[in-house]
Formats: C-alpha cells, sequence, structure tokens
C-alpha cells in the first residue's frame, strides 16, 4: 500500500459528514444506471429552503440535511465564502420578486449567495457555462415567462495527476505504485473493495472503489463515499493484508535478490478505465426536493397557484490518462399555472381606425428621477397622412 505523507484534516466534523451522509442517498436514487451526479451540488439548494421554511417542512429538511438549519445555512456560506483551490462552487437564487407574495421579502439569504432578478434563458445557461468554465452550457431548467423562482447551484473542477497514468493496448489506463494509491480496505457497506486513487497535487483525491460482483449498486456507493471519508481522514484504516487472489485481484509470488530492509516487498500495479459520463437527472423524488419545492411554492401569489414545481441537475466528468474533470449544475424551480375560472362575461369590442391625417406629439413627463422641470413639456409632435403613402 503507498501514502501521500500528509494526509487532510479530519472529514468526520458535522458538516461534511451530514453532506457525506447525504450524498449516499442522492447517488443511491439518482445514479441507477451509468450517469454522474453531485450530492453536494443538491445538498445547496436544500440547506439554502431549509433556513425560510416552515416548521414541519424545517423538520424534514433537516432530517435530509443532517444538521440544524441555521446550521446548515452556515456551512452554505463557509463553503462559498472559503473556496476549495481545486472546485469552484456558486449558489444563486433568482426571482421575479414583484410576481411573488409579500412573504418573499422576509427570506434573506447569505451573502456568498448570487441573488438578483430572474434571468431568461439565455442568461441561465450563460450563468452555467461560466460558473463550469464551460464543461456544462445548458442551465438544467427551462426559463419561461411564468418562471417565478429559480434556485441553482454549480460546481466545477479540473485537475491534473502528478504523474500520467501509462495509456495501455487494451485501451485501459495502468497504474502503479509511482502513480497511484492502491490498497483493499474492509467496509461497512460492501465488505473487501478494491481502491485505485491517482496522486495529485490538488487537493482533491479521486477514488475508484470496486467490491464483489454480488454486492448491490447501492451498497458498492456507500462503500466508494466510506472509503473517501477514510482517505481523507488522519485516522486511515488500515489495510486489508492481500495473501490470495480476491474477486477483484490477483496475487503472484517469486523469488529475487534485491536491496531491501524488509523479508516481504509488495509491488501495487493496477487498471483502471477511461472513461466519460454526462447526465440529466430528474430530481423531484430525489432526497428532500419533494419537501423543499414545496416550500418554496407558497412564494406564489394565491390567484397563479396551484404552482408547478421542477428539480433537475445536469453533469458530467471525464477520467483520463492525464487528469480528472466534472461539473454539476442543479436547479429548482416554480412556475405560475393558475388559471381565471371561466365565468359569463359581456365582452365589448371596439374598433378605432387612424386611417387619414393625425397629429402625433412626445411629451415629457416626471419619472422621479430627475428632469421635473421637464414634466409636461412636448418635445416631438408630428403631422402624420396615412393618405399619402
Amino acid at each position: 500500500m503507498d501514502m501521500d505523507p500528509d494526509p487532510a484534516p479530519d472529514p468526520d466534523t458535522a458538516a461534511p459528514a451530514a453532506v457525506r451522509r447525504y450524498a449516499v442517498r442522492f447517488d443511491s436514487d439518482v445514479l441507477a444506471a451509468p450517469g454522474v451526479g453531485s450530492g453536494l451540488g443538491a445538498w445547496l439548494l436544500l440547506a439554502l429552503v431549509a433556513d425560510q421554511a416552515e416548521p414541519a417542512d424545517r423538520a424534514l429538511l433537516e432530517d435530509q440535511l443532517g444538521l440544524p438549519a441555521g446550521e446548515a445555512r452556515a456551512a452554505l456560506a463557509d463553503l462559498l465564502a472559503d473556496p476549495h483551490p481545486a472546485v469552484s462552487a456558486a449558489v444563486a437564487r433568482w426571482a421575479d420578486a414583484a410576481a411573488l407574495t409579500a412573504d418573499f421579502g422576509g427570506w434573506a439569504v447569505p451573502g456568498a449567495v448570487e441573488d438578483g432578478p430572474l434571468p431568461d434563458q439565455a442568461g441561465a445557461d450563460r450563468w452555467t457555462a461560466e460558473r463550469t468554465g464551460g464543461l456544462i452550457e445548458t442551465f438544467p431548467l427551462e426559463i419561461t415567462e411564468l418562471t417565478r423562482l429559480v434556485l441553482a447551484s454549480a460546481l466545477a473542477t479540473r485537475i491534473s495527476w502528478r504523474t500520467p497514468l501509462v495509456e495501455l493496448d487494451d485501451g485501459g489506463l495502468g497504474t502503479d505504485a509511482a502513480t497511484a494509491r492502491h490498497l483493499v480496505l474492509e467496509t461497512v457497506a460492501a465488505g473487501p473493495v478494491g481502491v485505485v486513487a491517482p496522486t495529485t497535487a490538488s487537493g482533491l483525491t479521486v477514488v475508484s472503489v470496486v467490491a464483489d460482483p454480488a454486492v448491490p449498486r447501492e451498497q458498492v456507493i456507500a462503500a466508494a463515499h466510506e472509503v473517501a471519508a477514510a482517505l481523507a481522514s488522519t485516522r486511515l484504516p488500515d489495510a486489508v493484508a492481500v495473501l490470495e487472489d480476491g474477486h477483484a485481484w490477483t496475487v503472484s509470488e517469486h523469488r529475487e535478490v534485491r536491496a531491501a530492509f524488509q523479508d516481504v516487498v509488495e509491488e501495487w500495479s493496477g487498471w483502471v478505465p477511461s472513461w466519460r459520463l454526462t447526465s440529466e437527472h430528474d430530481l423531484a423524488d430525489a432526497p428532500g426536493f419533494a419537501t423543499a419545492l414545496a416550500s418554496l411554492a407558497r412564494y406564489v401569489r394565491p390567484e397563479e397557484r396551484p404552482a408547478e414545481t421542477e428539480a433537475r441537475q445536469a453533469a458530467v466528468a471525464a477520467y483520463s490518462a492525464t487528469g480528472f474533470e466534472a461539473a454539476a449544475v442543479t436547479g429548482m424551480g416554480i412556475r405560475a399555472t393558475g388559471l381565471a375560472h371561466e365565468q359569463e362575461v359581456l365582452v365589448r369590442r371596439i374598433h378605432l381606425r387612424l386611417d387619414r391625417p393625425h397629429a402625433v406629439v412626445a411629451v415629457a413627463l416626471d419619472t422621479g428621477r430627475g428632469g421635473a422641470a421637464w414634466h409636461g413639456i412636448p418635445v416631438f409632435t408630428a403631422w402624420v397622412d396615412p393618405t399619402t403613402g
């Protein structure tokens, strides 16, 4: 087993542990097939919503977040205010505030959250591309004239391995002790698993975890989170002694003469695939999102209810001989769908025709933003004769 000499600080503090527990549930729900997602991107939005939720909804969201609403909000603010050098992160709240209920004005968000008016689709797409360095170009929600409120998070990373992996003839990537950490760990979720983690100077560890084929998908995902937390901890677990073949590793032995200070020298190598994945996830049923969307829907005016809600995530990731890149954009939005009740009305149609000569005057008005002295002054006048062509 090879290890980095300086493990990161212990991640088992409240916020990292809470995010990790949520990510296990989120990933198990949304990654039912090959794909990529971000539990953190979803957690950030739930943390933003929880602090303003009504008591019943807040309790449900706190259960999903793993933290009291105030602590989750503080963690969100801390993550944005103190960005990781290898990860860009952004959270935004966009609103058509004039079309929402008065209660919306009482919802204050942390200063690190980008808070502003509702953009059009092109503006949301532009934000997406800018916040992900071009890895994702389209915002996952459609913004229409009925959209009233949108929350968004964006996460992105591009890192390089300290030493490039070997591109093999079979299309895979070869690793050895000089390029990656290799070990077998006993996990609670999936039993013994094989681990390959290329070394990088970025401070972001990318962990590949393989379990016995009989282990269900959701347990392998949980084991991967377990291993990632262990490798980030100052309390590194002991590796399993590998003396014979296992579900994803083989062992061979021979004797040779070499300079060594111990009787047994272990030489690890690995094979990992290069890959690229893109995913679109409907988060309506993802952990916590039904509660969060219902909480936001109360800001829609009564005459525009029932509100239509939507939550989606777009994600992309690639693993190559030279490094790893990934991005995720998560959005939740509220649209007005209320329609006027049908009733019998008087319809009066009036048609006015200006098909003969007439005058046009442009007059200045006081807008309250300066130029009061101009109020009532005609600035332009025209005479129009439609009959002359």
